[in-house]
């Protein structure tokens, strides 16, 4: 059972209300702004993962808390033409058990439809109609070999729903399922049970989250596992990073890469790839300091090979424990956030690092990568602990932060390109 979360939830509370008042704008403060502060008493708090953008640009989203209940909430953010946002609660979870704690980021498929998963191992869908939204639960993960932590979702393009549970299979060391459709009913297909060499998943990293997949062109599936893996450096091993790919029915998995701690531990992210590729990653531990890593594995004379591009150190202001999907622009620049570390002056503590937590920026030089820190989280009205953040067209950056904000229930945050 995921026993992460609430601890987490309440502690936070008690830690941040201790330096309210004394939070301070970090780096960056010019481009840095505050789109939502969230309030539990009215739309709901604590987002809990990532946003997605439609093409229009509106921003949606999960609160964990707050709404009818303390259930949480399903929201959108709609740019309103006056450099202003308008906030809406699509959906309050209290009112039935359909979405009750969402939990991670929400995937949208074509028709503007939303899928997510929750504490409790729902996976959901939201639907609109003319009378509003509607939640509807299209499975309930029931432990034993069906799990009860699924990861967030992605989809293909004929609907299906893919993601890995961090619990379940033959070995109980976690899988990767679809979720399909026919006539007009959802059903659970194990495509790949981890055995332990080949991958092996938890819970218990930093930010207590469970990494998505990605999917390429051709129907391939890729991701990591926090555990598991041939390195004897790490208890239970220190991740993997597979391909799962499928051959008239049939999905084989290959790992690609097995990490060994100075190359990261503990991914519990999405891959990103290029067009040539690479993939380009986040572990939440190991490296040199043992504060996580940027990654990259790219193949040459068909051999992988891993690179560090930044091993973090969270020292002035540089962040710690990297714990979301990253994004790249068209200039090749890389951009995420860190669970911890950033401005280590105020009393945010997660695990052996102090900090609330920062969004930084890779950008390559030559056959090197500079770091920047372009926002150090403090704690305080510029909230806590990020979980990621996405990129727009014209190179603005979005995200949600945990904790922190007005009311310690975290805030919708911009980062504007440097360009504007």
């Amino acid at each position: 059972m995921k026993n992460f979360y609430w601890p987490k939830m309440f502690r936070l509370l008690g830690v941040l209300a201790a330096i309210f008042g004394l939070a301070l704008c970090a780096q960056a403060a010019s481009k840095y702004t505050t789109l939502r502060t969230f309030n539990p008493n009215s739309g709901g708090g604590i987002p809990y993962g990532g946003l997605v953008a439609d093409q229009a640009g509106n921003l949606y989203g999960a609160n964990s808390s707050g709404g009818t209940g303390n259930w949480g909430t399903i929201f959108e953010l709609t740019p309103n033409g006056q450099q202003g946002w308008t906030y809406s609660v699509l959906y309050d979870c209290g009112t039935t058990t359909d979405c009750a704690v969402p939990m991670g980021s929400l995937a949208m498929d074509e028709a503007g439809n939303l899928y997510g998963v929750t504490y409790f191992g729902n996976v959901f869908e939201i639907t609109h109609s003319g009378s509003g939204w509607t939640a509807t639960v299209i499975h309930a993960f029931s432990g034993g070999l069906d799990g009860n932590a699924p990861s967030p979702l992605i989809l293909d393009a004929e609907g299906n729903l893919y993601g890995t549970n961090a619990t379940g299979g033959h070995d109980n060391l976690g899988y990767v399922f679809e979720l399909s459709i026919s006539g007009g009913r959802w059903s659970v297909i194990h495509l790949h049970d981890f055995t332990g060499r080949d991958g092996s998943e938890t819970t218990n990293t930093a930010g207590g989250q469970i990494a998505a997949l990605i999917q390429d062109a051709s129907g391939i599936l890729y991701g990591t596992t926090s555990l598991g893996g041939t390195s004897t450096k790490c208890k239970g091993g220190c991740g993997v990073l597979f391909e799962l790919k499928n051959d008239s029915g049939i999905w084989t998995e290959t790992v690609l890469h097995s990490f060994i701690g100075s190359d990261g531990s503990s991914p519990d992210a999405a891959l990103l790839m290029d067009s040539a590729g690479n993939f380009y990653g986040t572990a939440t531990g190991g490296g040199t300091n043992g504060l996580g890593v940027v990654f990259e594995l790219s193949q040459s004379s068909g051999k992988w090979r891993t690179s560090v591009l930044h091993s973090f150190t969270g020292l002035n202001s540089d962040g710690a424990y990297p714990n979301s999907a990253l994004v790249k622009d068209s200039s090749g620049n890389l951009y995420g956030a860190t669970f911890a570390g950033g401005e280590g002056l105020q009393s945010c503590q997660v695990l052996t690092d102090v900090g609330c937590g920062a969004v930084f920026e890779l950008s390559p030089m030559g056959t090197k990568w500079n770091t920047s820190i372009l926002h150090a989280f403090t704690g305080g009205v510029d909230g806590a602990f990020p979980g990621g953040v996405i990129l727009d067209s014209e190179g603005n950056l979005y995200g949600g932060a945990e904790s922190g904000g007005q009311m310690f229930d975290g805030l919708v945050f911009k980062i504007a390109s440097a360009a504007q």
